[in-house]
């Protein structure tokens, strides 16, 4: 017996199975922007020691003019990288909700499949208790 709707619930499944697929994606990207934000930190930092190591030589204006430069630069491209994460994070919530209805779709289609089965099935056990009967009582004749 095939599912009536099974043409439906394959659907169900492809489009929860790419939106599975697209979250993987932009929790990938996610992670190479968080990488990269690391990677401006980390240079910050070692920045930072380089300047208070330097700081006991005698160093001129133009010396730090550069490091306040790179400073200046560093901090503006760690307010964009924090930028593209908070879109990312919207984008990914986005998704999850679509995949969340995705997968409660799927599930109603998987649960009419499963009251579909046990309908059959019941229907099957009552044609096949009725011809029992249908024979026991032939055979019941027929012995008297």
């Amino acid at each position: 017996m095939k599912f009536r709707f099974e043409t439906l619930l394959q659907v169900h499944k492809n489009k929860e199975n790419l939106l599975q697929k697209q979250l993987g994606d932009i929790l990938a990207h996610k992670q190479k922007q968080q990488n990269r934000q690391d990677f401006l930190k980390v240079s910050r930092e070692n920045e930072i020691k380089q300047v208070n190591q330097r700081m006991t030589q005698n160093l001129n204006i133009d010396t730090y003019f550069l490091y306040n430069i790179f400073f200046e630069g560093n901090h503006f491209q760690n307010n964009r990288q924090q930028k593209i994460i908070s879109e990312i994070d919207t984008r990914a919530e986005a998704k999850r909700e679509e995949l969340v209805e995705a997968s409660r779709k799927r599930r109603t289609m998987e649960i009419l499949k499963e009251r579909d089965l046990t309908q059959y099935e019941n229907k099957l056990i009552k044609i096949e208790t009725e011809l029992m009967d249908e024979v026991a009582s032939t055979h019941w004749h027929l012995k008297s």
